[in-house]
């Protein structure tokens, strides 16, 4: 799989965008926007660091959760670096997947994405 910084970065962007959109339009659907875009950095940013020491590691990398690719990262013993807010929040993030995208009903603080938001900028600064 070849997977960029130049992919996560559009993600970070993405999100960056509706949370402002958000925040000047109170268009909610925004929010599941930008969420959707910070569980895709999040777990790109996981992957990539994987990749990075195991190209051709396909089969474990097949799932959107966010635990699951923190415990196989952490398996590996390599020293893959993962923010302590995004282990915390893993189970919140991973549903963020389908729920920002799909759900009329989805909820979130908007201060949860932008604690979110800013986790992931650092995170990405670092990888």
């Amino acid at each position: 799989m070849k997977l960029s910084k130049s992919i996560i970065l559009a993600d970070i962007t993405a999100a960056d965008s509706a949370i402002k959109d958000y925040e000047n339009n109170h268009f909610s659907e925004m929010k599941g926007i930008a969420a959707f875009h910070l569980q895709q950095a999040a777990e790109k940013l996981i992957k990539i660091q994987i990749y990075s020491i195991s190209p051709e590691d396909e089969d474990n990398l097949r799932t959107h959760n966010i635990l699951r690719l923190v415990v196989y990262a952490d398996s590996m013993l390599s020293g893959i670096y993962i923010p302590k807010y995004i282990r915390e929040k893993a189970p919140r993030i991973t549903m963020w997947e389908a729920s920002g995208r799909y759900y009329a009903d989805f909820t979130v603080r908007i201060t949860s994405l932008k604690a979110t938001l800013k986790t992931i900028k650092d995170w990405y600064n670092a990888v």
